[in-house]
């Protein structure tokens, strides 16, 4: 599975994320890394679903699933979005990757039960739950 970090999100998650699960046959990139400059979420969304691989986005953006267009192609796209609580946005990066990577196991096996498209919020704290979001 690929995991996209999009533009609301820190490169230094993804990369932490990648290190953790690339022993998996995983791989995390930011979309930095992607081969296309600046691109809309649109833009992006389609992208990775040209791609044909399986994606996992996440992302610190309410916006995605609330903009008609964007949660249109989102749908369309057929991804597994994580949408990452507030809280992630008033802590420091260290905790935020170490939730992350806590919460990584229970979250592969949690977006495994799951046919796309949906979307999940992850919350700030070790002992976090799940909760699906409409989109």
């Amino acid at each position: 599975m690929n995991v996209l970090f999009d533009n609301c999100t820190s490169p230094v998650m993804a990369s932490t994320l990648n290190g953790f699960i690339e022993r998996e046959g995983h791989r995390a990139i930011h979309i930095r890394h992607l081969p296309i400059s600046n691109p809309t979420d649109i833009e992006w969304i389609e992208y990775i679903h040209s791609t044909g691989d399986e994606w996992l986005v996440i992302t610190g953006d309410q916006r995605i699933r609330k903009n008609k267009a964007e949660a249109q192609a989102f749908r369309k796209a057929r991804l597994r979005g994580i949408v990452l609580a507030a809280g992630y946005q008033k802590t420091a990066i260290n905790r935020c990757c170490a939730v992350l990577i806590d919460q990584w196991p229970r979250l592969y096996d949690t977006i495994s039960r799951f046919d796309p498209p949906f979307m999940l919020e992850l919350s700030i704290n070790f002992r976090g739950n799940f909760k699906q979001l409409p989109i």
